[in-house]
């Protein structure tokens, strides 16, 4: 089997599958729908319009981001060894750094669309929450219609196809966030509003940097799911982002002086240099650069994590 053939192949198998889990679907669905809602939830700006609905909507990708990663990356792996899929796919000549290099990628693809979708209801929500609602709403009705559209869609090719209704849900609701997003970018306050309310581009290196922590939850994730099951892998996944949180305020001044203290403090990410929402108060953005240097640190990390996962892998005995 040819080597690039067969990565390829698995990784696609497992960006397949993970989109016909339903939890998938009903978590993407709710996050998105509830970001649409926030400009009618939240009526208070704190002096500037749109802040408290951006700034509640990022964390809200933060948060889903969590909850997403930890069954998406079990499932790709552990229902696998558990159901002897994993054997049979390394009895043939697919070893076992290509096989986790392969799930790896078919789950990040996964996380990939999920924060496309959330940073494009986020861009929605912004631009209706930067003017009052008899503005706002004409940003918000196509994202509720590429909602309903995509359910509408999918059910009726299940019906004439029966092709799977969740997966196909998913991605149509992909492609009709783009579609809608594209078309509110011809829309302004209305012809009997003469009210210009542009895009707030700020917000993709934010989104950016939260796909980035999206993706280092999910690598630790993958190591967790070799040894657990989905709820213990979700616990530890938990912990480690809260702690993660905390880190500055628990670890900075003591890693000064305590050795146990500098190495965890090394070791356990630093959310916070994923959480920019502050950055884009009043008017203010995050440099791409700055985007960069955090790709650098992310990386390392994840790939720190994969080859501990890597270990941890080729001692299990796969049958």
């Amino acid at each position: 089997m040819n080597s690039p053939r067969s990565f390829w192949s698995l990784a696609k198998l497992t960006w397949v599958e993970i989109p016909r889990q339903p939890a998938l679907l009903l978590l993407t669905t709710t996050l998105i729908l509830f970001i649409g809602c926030l400009p009618f939830l939240i009526t208070h700006n704190l002096g500037e319009p749109g802040k408290l609905v951006r700034d509640s909507s990022l964390a809200l990708m933060f948060l889903g981001s969590l909850l997403l990663a930890v069954p998406s990356a079990c499932h790709a792996v552990s229902s696998e060894i558990r159901g002897g899929t994993a054997g049979a796919i390394l009895s043939k000549p697919v070893g076992r750094l290509r096989f986790l290099a392969a799930k790896c990628t078919g789950v990040s693809m996964v996380m990939f669309s999920f924060s496309g979708m959330a940073i494009i209801a986020i861009l929605l929500a912004d631009r209706a929450a930067a003017r009052d609602f008899q503005v706002g709403w004409r940003f918000l009705i196509p994202l509720y219609l590429a909602v309903l559209g995509a359910y509408a869609i999918a059910g009726a090719i299940n019906y004439l196809t029966r092709r799977p209704f969740v997966s196909t849900a998913y991605w149509c609701m992909a492609l009709f966030l783009i579609i809608a997003f594209a078309y509110t970018l011809t829309l302004t306050g209305g012809e009997e509003i003469s009210i210009e309310v542009p895009v707030r581009w700020d917000i993709l290196p934010a989104g950016a940097l939260l796909t980035m922590a999206a993706l280092m939850i999910q690598s630790l994730a993958l190591l967790c799911a070799f040894r657990l099951a989905v709820v213990s892998s979700l616990v530890v996944c938990s912990g480690v982002f809260l702690t993660g949180l905390l880190s500055d305020y628990l670890l900075a001044a003591r890693a000064t002086e305590e050795l146990w203290a500098r190495l965890l403090y090394m070791v356990l990410p630093n959310w916070q240099h994923f959480w920019m929402a502050d950055a884009l108060t009043a008017g203010g953005s995050v440099p791409w650069s700055y985007v960069a240097q955090a790709a650098g640190y992310a990386g390392a990390w994840i790939l720190g994590v994969l080859l501990i996962a890597l270990g941890c892998f080729d001692r299990m005995e796969i049958r």
